[in-house]
């Protein structure tokens, strides 16, 4: 596809990076905030703010999942906040090596704690199953996932900054539904490029037998 500049991209998509992005910078700016003279009322306000940015980050970005899954295809001509913040290749090779291997951890100390019948067993059925599924996902990503040829999941990885993986579980339904709207789009965006050449060759082979 043709380069397009950043703002051309739906503002949906461009809505989802920005308010990511903002949750995680006042994150780390609450780090500095005064706790001690505001006591727990700044505390449950920042989560709330910080809660707020990125779950409007994740509904905006399943939004952008099923109505655009085809825009990781899409170039721009400068880059978007995900091509700005991620640029080394170093830094992605270690978070291929830390991602699954946290997950693992997570995944062997849930299971010894259901053995040992320590914790909460109703939280533990949940999340079990949950670092499971994303260990799963996380080899799936270091080994398999290509962003050419699974540009629904490239979509809502570049949407989210990247941030989004950790609620993979709970959102493959989503994922699911903008793959396959995604491989019809492609599809038929496919069929029309061949119907397109075959009327051009159709043309060429009439124009040169006229002038034959």
């Amino acid at each position: 596809m043709s380069d397009i500049t950043y703002d051309r991209l739906p503002k949906s998509y461009r809505l989802s990076q920005s308010t990511m992005l903002a949750s995680v910078g006042f994150l780390f700016l609450a780090r500095h905030l005064p706790f001690q003279l505001f006591g727990p009322a700044l505390q449950i306000a920042t989560w709330v703010i910080v809660t707020g940015l990125a779950g409007l980050a994740i509904a905006t970005s399943c939004y952008v999942v099923i109505r655009y899954p085809y825009l990781s295809l899409v170039s721009t001509s400068d880059k978007d906040k995900y091509s700005q913040q991620f640029v080394s290749k170093r830094l992605l090779m270690v978070a291929k090596i830390i991602f699954p291997l946290g997950i693992l951890f997570l995944c062997l100390g849930s299971t010894i704690a259901v053995f040992n019948g320590t914790g909460n067993q109703a939280v533990q059925a949940i999340t079990l199953p949950y670092f499971y599924t994303q260990f799963a996902f996380s080899i799936f990503l270091c080994f398999w996932y290509d962003p050419i040829t699974h540009p629904t999941l490239a979509t809502f990885i570049r949407s989210t900054l990247g941030i989004g993986l950790i609620f993979v579980p709970v959102l493959l339904p989503v994922l699911l539904l903008g793959t396959v709207r995604c491989n019809r789009l492609l599809d038929a965006q496919s069929i029309l490029l061949t119907i397109e050449m075959d009327k051009k060759e159709n043309t060429t082979e009439d124009g040169f037998d006229a002038s034959s």
